[in-house]
């Protein structure tokens, strides 16, 4: 089971932010609706993954308003950061301005934007808008979790069997592990960080991505998660820091308390994991980033 929280209390600012952080995202969300389902001019970074005009627009958007909120903060998008200054600061806002492009390209509303506010390597504010969906997800430390300003919590699961789990394939492949898993009802979406809210909310019983995943995928689910009663860790299960250059950790799961221990252990018998190196770069805090093509630049895990 990850740590605990440490002991102390969170910044009185909290509250005000998560209220500028909501009229971001809902800003944002509308100039990213209004392109949604129209023609929209998409280019290919480096690493082939898809960037439109629209992630550009909102990435900016969020950058103005964020930053105006909280001007001595870092700042990690997956579109407009250079370098590693980010992590000379104590707080930073960690952005995806449009959590699964290739959905938003093929009409499929499961895509949302993602923001996070990270204090000493740790997810203190999350909020995940779906504007497609008309759903939006919030928590601040110690705050409580929302959806649509209804209290999210997660499931009250404790059997892993026939559970709706978010997550790939392979895990009803029983070659792919040491210890095969139980029966289960395997749902796929494009966006990471909805998969996340999905089990805060209670839509899912538990998520697990494999392979390294990006900061500005990960850290507002996971805030949102903890907010509403459950567990978020990496594959080795255990909790989540945003404090490496690398900017990614090592997998996700996230569950009620009642399913992730059983998820954690099934999850170190990834067999994928031997031809990776073990989830990949040790950050300085014992996190895990993994270097290598999966998560959204890659095949989806």
């Amino acid at each position: 089971m990850p740590d605990s929280e440490d002991a102390t209390s969170p910044a009185a600012d909290l509250p005000h932010l998560l209220d500028a952080t909501l009229a971001a995202a809902r800003k944002a969300g509308e100039l990213a609706a209004a392109r949604f389902c129209t023609e929209v001019r998409c280019q290919r970074k480096s690493d082939g993954s898809p960037v439109t005009e629209v992630d550009l627009a909102v990435d900016a958007l969020l950058r103005e308003r964020l930053m105006a909120a909280l001007p001595e903060a870092g700042w990690l998008s997956e579109e407009s950061t250079q370098g590693h200054g980010w992590l000379r600061h104590e707080r930073v806002w960690v952005v995806d301005p449009l959590d699964g492009t290739g959905g938003f390209l093929r009409r499929d509303p499961h895509w949302c934007i993602a923001i996070a506010l990270i204090e000493q390597g740790r997810a203190v504010l999350g909020v995940i808008h779906a504007p497609a969906l008309e759903r939006t997800w919030w928590a601040h430390a110690r705050g409580g979790a929302l959806i649509n300003d209804t209290t999210a919590r997660v499931s009250a699961r404790t059997t892993l069997q026939g559970a709706r789990i978010i997550g790939p394939k392979r895990l009803l492949d029983a070659s792919a592990w040491e210890t095969p898993w139980p029966p289960l009802e395997v749902r796929r979406y494009p966006s990471l960080a909805l998969r996340l809210a999905y089990v805060a909310s209670g839509d899912a019983d538990g998520m697990i991505a494999l392979g390294g995943k990006n900061y500005w995928d990960v850290a507002a689910g996971d805030i949102i998660v903890r907010e509403a009663g459950g567990v978020a860790g990496d594959m080795q299960g255990r909790s989540l820091r945003y404090d490496h250059a690398s900017a990614r950790v090592g997998g996700v799961i996230a569950a009620p308390e009642g399913l992730f221990g059983e998820m954690a252990a099934l999850a170190k018998g990834w067999r994928g994991c031997c031809q990776h190196g073990k989830h990949g770069i040790h950050g300085k805090h014992g996190q895990q980033g993994q270097q290598g093509n999966h998560g959204k630049r890659g095949r989806r895990q």
